[in-house]
């Protein structure tokens, strides 16, 4: 029999804003786990970051965190894979988004990704309040950028833009030798995050490198609700995505009408797992 492999974004997927996990989609994991089904949690966010939501006591088989940056054992808390940019290709970023006087936040190598320097061209007054309002909630693991040249490595560098900014067209050519993915930031639910990574990262790719560790042959599954899930959603055999979805997603994949609380249930039932 084919191995099934379940890829699962997390927030606005799996959990609402703000919230933690329901009971009704703890107990689909639990039965979706037992009926031998691999479960991926795939998520934008980092280690520290799904610590403060999930327990590796939760029924996942393995985590792909930041974005495809890293893999992880669930259980054991492992890391099998982890991506990083050069400090010459951090530098290049910085330089393109610096000329543009764009926020910037440069995330350390892991495992201690969520530690970050910042540079920040505008001022809260000026409407970046998402960019402040992560510096706030993050002050005891970042602190500005010192001038000068980058030194060292990092796992990932951090753009900030308000939604209607066209700054965000103009420097995507720019940044064509890297990864960069566009998510809508879970703070303040508009803002938009230009995640720059080393080139092929993405979920996708961290999604493929994990099924070739696995025997074969697989059947794959993928649940997601942004823009950072695009290509998760495009790689796998079989896609849904939630109802708030973007409409560039909606436009290519089958649309769940299920609150994040009741998601995975519905969605097994429409991919008869379980």
């Amino acid at each position: 029999m084919p191995m099934k492999l379940l890829f699962c974004d997390l927030d606005g997927t799996l959990i609402a804003r703000g919230k933690g996990f329901s009971e009704d989609n703890l107990d689909m994991l639990q039965k979706l786990r037992a009926e031998g089904i691999i479960l991926v949690l795939a998520s934008g966010r980092s280690p520290y970051s799904m610590s403060k939501v999930i327990t590796p006591d939760m029924p996942f088989h393995y985590a792909i965190f930041s974005t495809g940056v890293g893999i992880m054992d669930w259980p054991s808390q492992k890391i099998l894979l982890q991506r990083e940019l050069s400090e010459n290709q951090v530098q290049t970023a910085l330089e393109i988004l610096e000329h543009e006087k764009i926020d910037i936040m440069v995330q350390a190598p892991l495992p201690k990704n969520h530690f970050f320097q910042y540079r920040q061209f505008s001022s809260e007054a000026e409407s970046n309040t998402d960019f402040c309002r992560r510096i706030r909630l993050y002050q005891a693991c970042c602190q500005p950028m010192p001038p000068g040249r980058w030194r060292g490595t990092a796992s990932q560098l951090l753009a900030i833009l308000t939604p209607e900014d066209p700054r965000y067209h103009k420097i995507l050519p720019q940044l064509s030798e890297f990864s960069v993915i566009r998510a809508t930031s879970p703070l303040d639910g508009s803002s938009i995050w230009l995640e720059i990574f080393a080139p092929g990262v993405n979920k996708a790719s961290a999604a493929k490198w994990l099924s070739n560790t696995l025997p074969s042959p697989i059947i794959t599954y993928a649940l997601g609700n942004d823009h950072n899930d695009l290509d998760l959603l495009a790689w796998a055999q079989n896609s849904l995505i939630a109802a708030d979805a973007p409409q560039e997603l909606q436009q290519q994949f089958q649309v769940l009408q299920a609150i994040p609380e009741c998601f995975l249930r519905q969605a097994a039932e429409i991919w008869q797992l379980g």
